[in-house]
Formats: structure tokens, sequence, C-alpha cells
């Protein structure tokens, strides 16, 4: 065995790429190995540029003559019509190469037309180089896409580990995440004549001991697929989290569906598991041999939870691919509650897969079921063609009583592609006095703000002031000021409504706080008089003894009027309440700068 490596852990991130590589295994077994060595891996995701990428290391100035034989070398491997005979013969090709001409024909692979022929012959290629120079194997493999990457080092160690295991473990010690993962993969499936023992510190050495775990539940689960119960409680008993298991779990799940049919959505609904998804998984993979019956089973369970949850899940699987029929069959679900619910459920489902589809047939929805799904059908058109969207509205007008949130949906959406137009739209078909241009225009604004500040603001205070609450311009200020442009924002305010002042002055001031503008912050809170002012620095105040409290602390000293160090103070012990940063000797210091109205407030808050 190689060392122990200090090199860095497989990570968090890696762990969700380890549920991959064995769950194979118990669908194909042994075959799976014996295909990999003979076929090759063939992915589909690669393009001709990523193999360019790989093979840099061709030297461009070979001569056409060799190039042209080398080609024609794999012209006459592909000319057999069966792959078992395309393998031989590049097999035989290959068996004598040298080093020099394996990377000669590495970059002459790279003109091969059919993608999947060019990766047969380069997945050969690499292999047949790592007996002869695995190190620059590993180094062609640095150059690959990243679609390639986990597919080709699957290739590289599963050889390095036959021919010389130590060498091939000190190797993947200099790998890291995605990488180091795929290493250890390969060597704990093509070295399964090692004692468990052998493989767990392999495991050990490159920091991936859940994997070995993994690998040990799934190769145990697969040689007791004849007994999925078995297998079953095998994956779930051991040490490793379901949700990596997801996958080997389905095919076990489908395997005992074909023993014990549908009851098997009983002993899945009845597993314990954290992973509250995966139940959600099992069961629609199950369910999808013949959903039809899958829904029969699940309405005739006795116990009201259990038949609730199967049949809402089985009947949402069922309209990703047929939801009229879906709903059809759900409707007669005794009790009448529990179809209703489970209407809306897969109308939900419709207006996400099919949105188009959901609202040509809306009649078919119960009618206190139809708005919800709508909004989401008509906010998932408006992704894509906002016109299109409100278009479609007039075919709905009479199925739903309101659609005024549908159209508010469609607005929020297409604010997000073309603000100016989706404001455009609103100012051009709702009068001044309509409450729900106010409302659309509050969803538009802040996203217009992003994209011409200047242009939302003028916007905004065209509108009429309300005679209570703030003006529109307040969304602008918010999203200006939250975005640092603290001077534009500070430009609008003489301009705002009597009403939004306070508000919109506390926001400018706090973000001049949170930019460090301090004596900017104080100042800017001259401009207004009385209780407003009271207001402004009390919200200021806020804010930074929020962001930073020992910065407002140290600051207590500072302020020009005892009324401003006493409103500081009073901010800052509040906010300590909730979130102590200072002890006790500094709150007690902060104290001393209360007047006596900030103190008896702080007494009745204390005392609550």
């Amino acid at each position: 065995m190689a060392r122990t490596s200090g090199q860095p852990s497989v990570g968090p991130n890696s762990r969700r790429l380890m549920g991959i590589s064995f769950t194979a295994g118990l669908t194909l077994g042994v075959l799976a190995v014996i295909a990999i060595q003979i076929l090759w891996p063939q992915t589909e995701l690669s393009s001709q540029d990523s193999a360019q990428d790989i093979g840099q290391q061709y030297d461009t100035n070979e001569s056409s003559t060799t190039g042209t034989v080398v080609t024609e070398k794999f012209e006459d491997v592909f000319r057999h019509q069966r792959i078992f005979d395309q393998n031989k013969a590049l097999h035989d090709m290959l068996s004598e190469a040298s080093e020099t001409e394996l990377k000669d024909w590495w970059g002459q692979s790279q003109k091969i037309e059919r993608k999947s022929q060019r990766e047969i012959v380069q997945d050969a290629i690499l292999r047949k180089l790592v007996g002869v120079n695995p190190q620059e194997a590993l180094r062609y493999v640095d150059g690959a896409s990243k679609f390639r990457v986990d597919t080709l080092l699957h290739s590289v160690f599963s050889e390095w580990a036959v021919a010389n295991l130590d060498e091939a473990i000190e190797a993947a010690t200099t790998l890291s995440g995605s990488r180091r993962v795929a290493a250890l993969q390969a060597m704990l499936e093509f070295r399964d004549d090692l004692s468990e023992n052998e493989l767990r510190q392999i495991a050990q050495q490159l920091e991936g001991e859940e994997i070995f775990f993994k690998y040990v539940s799934d190769t145990k689960a697969s040689q007791n697929i004849a007994n999925p119960q078995e297998s079953w409680e095998i994956l779930l008993g051991d040490n490793v989290d379901d949700y990596l298991q997801t996958e080997s779990l389905t095919i076990v799940a489908k395997a005992w569906r074909e023993q014990i049919g549908f009851e098997v959505l009983s002993k899945i609904y009845n597993t314990e598991t954290e992973y509250f998804r995966a139940k959600l998984e099992w069961v629609s993979a199950v369910a999808q041999a013949d959903i039809a019956g899958a829904l029969e089973y699940a309405r005739g369970v006795s116990d009201e939870q259990e038949k609730r949850y199967l049949s809402t899940v089985v009947a949402r699987e069922w309209a990703r691919t047929d939801a009229l029929a879906a709903l059809t069959a759900v409707s007669t679900i005794e009790p009448s509650s529990l179809a209703s619910e489970i209407e809306t459920a897969v109308a939900y489902v419709w207006a996400t897969t099919n949105p188009r589809e959901l609202i040509t047939n809306i009649a078919v929805i119960p009618e206190e079921a139809r708005l919800l799904p709508l909004e989401s059908a008509f906010s998932r058109i408006a992704m894509q063609d906002p016109a299109e969207a409100i278009a479609q509205l007039s075919s709905v007008e009479d199925y739903v009583g309101n659609t005024s949130t549908i159209v508010r949906r469609i607005v929020m959406q297409w604010s997000y592609q073309e603000p100016a137009e989706a404001a455009n739209w609103v100012v051009n078909n709702f009068e001044e006095d309509d409450p729900q241009r106010r409302t659309l225009l509050q969803n538009v604004l802040p996203r217009l703000a992003n994209i011409d500040p200047n242009q939302a603001f003028e916007l905004a205070i065209a509108q009429p002031a309300p005679s209570s609450g703030f003006g529109l311009e307040i969304y602008v200020i918010y999203e200006v000021a939250g975005d640092g442009d603290i001077e534009l924002a500070q430009k609008f305010l003489p301009r705002v409504s009597e009403n939004t002042q306070t508000i919109a002055y506390s926001e400018v001031g706090s973000a001049m706080v949170r930019n460090l503008q301090i004596n900017e912050a104080i100042e800017l809170g001259n401009d207004l008089e009385g209780r407003n002012q009271t207001i402004y620095y009390g919200r200021v105040f806020s804010a930074w003894a929020s962001d930073s409290p020992k910065n407002l602390y140290e600051s207590l000293e500072n302020f020009p009027t005892s009324e401003l160090k006493s409103t500081a103070a009073r901010q800052l012990i509040t906010q300590n309440q909730y979130e102590p940063v200072l002890n006790d000797e500094q709150i007690e210091r902060a104290r001393t700068f209360l007047n006596s109205d900030d103190e008896n407030f702080l007494k009745r808050i204390e005392s609550r």
C-alpha cells in the first residue's frame, strides 16, 4: 500500500458526485465491468472541440504521409459492422504501438468525424498509453473538457490500478475534488480482488471512506437483487447518506415491485429516511411502470395519511405525461375533499409542464382550483413571450372571477426581461386612479431602476401621491440606494412626496452608514425637522447597530448633541438584546448616554 497522503479532502461538492458511479452495477453487475474493459466508455456530452483540447500535445507538423496512414487504419477499423469486431481490430492495431505512435494516433483521432467512434479510439489509445507511460496518459486528461474528464480518469485509473496499484494511489493523491472521486471509484471497481479491508485502506488514503462504504453497500445490494427487500435493507442500513444512494434504491424498488406488486409503495411510504425527497423519487419511479395501476393501489390504502401521500405523488407523476387522464382518474377518489386536493396538485404540475395545454383545457379543472394554476401557467408563458401571455388573457376571463392576480404574475415576469416595456404597458392600459396600476408599478419600478433609475424615478413621481402610505418613488430609492448609488438616491430626495419623505431619507441615511459615510448620514438628518427627524435618526442608528454595533459603540461620544447620543445608545442597547455583541460593561457605559425618556423606554421593553 502507498503511504497515507496529506492531500486535500474530496470535499462536500464532490460528495454529490459519488452517487453516480456504482449505481449501474445493480442492473448490469459484472457485465458492466466487462463492457467497460472491451467496449470503452462512450459519452454523448463531449464535442470534437473538447477532444482537440485533450490533444494539445499532438505535433501539428506531422508529415501528411503518416497522417494518411493512420487515418486509413482507423477507417479499416470502422469498416467492421459489429462493435465487437471494431474493438478487436482496434486492439490489434494498438497492441504493438510505441509511445511515439500513440501520441501521433491521438492527434489523428481528433479528425474522426463521428463522435462515438472518435471517443472509442481515444479511450483505447489512453488505456494503451497507461501501460507505457501512465503519467503521460494522466496529462492528456488534464486537457479534456469537463464532460470527458471523469470518463477518461476512470479509464486511466482502472488500467493503472491493475498494472501498478501503489503508483495509481500515489497519483490519485495529487488530484482533488471530483477527479479524486473518479479515480477512487475506478480503483474500487477494478480491484475487487482485494479484501474489503484493503479497499477501505485505499479509500482512507484518498480521504474517500464514504465512497468505499457506498461501494460495499451497492455491491452487496447487487449480489442480493434477487431478494429486493434484503437489498433495500442493506442500502438503508449502511453508513452512507440516503440521498447519495437514491438511484440505487430506485433500482431496488423497481425490482421489488416486480416481485410483490404495488404493495412496495406502502413499503416505501413506511421507510424511515431523513431525505424526504427520496421517497418522492422512489414512489414516482415505481409508479411509472403502470401509473393507472399505481393510483388504483394508492386509492385503496386504508390509512388516510398514506392514501393522501401516495395518491398525490402518483397523480402528480401521471400529470407530467397525461394530465387529462390523471384528472379523470382522481376525480372519483373518496372522500371528495381529497379528490379536490389532488386535482389542484395535478393542475399545478400541468401548469408547469404544459402551460398552454392547461389554459386551453381550463374548463376541466374544478372552478375553485383554477386561479392559482392559471397564475403559474401564464407566468411560465411570460418568461418566454410576455406578449403571448397578455394575448391569451381573454381566453380565461370567463372561467375565473378576476384575472388581476394573473396580470400581476405576467407583468412581474415581464419586468425581469423588459422593464421599460412592461412599465409602458401598465401605464397605457390602466387609468391613474386604478389601484391595479399602482400595484403593478410596484413590481416593475425596482427592475426599471436597475436599468434606468432616472426614468424609473420620473415615472414614479408622475403617479398621483396617495392620501396615506408611501409614494411609488420609495421603490426606486430602495433599489438605487441598496445598489450603492447613494449620490443619485440623495439627489432624488428633495422631490419625494411628503408622505414618503421620512422613509426615503432613512433609507438613504442607512445606506450611508453601511457605506461608512457616517458624517454624511448625520448631516442628512438636518434636512428634516421635528418628529420626522427623530424617526430618521432612530432608523439610521438602528441600521448601524445591526450592521456594526462595535463601531457605533465607539462613536457614541462623537455625536454633536446629547439627543443623538441618547438615540444611538437606545438603538444599540435594543439591538444587543436580540443579537448580543457587546459585553455587560459596554452596555452599562452605553446607558450613561441615555436621557430620561430613552431610559424609561428601555425599562418598559426590558420588563416585558
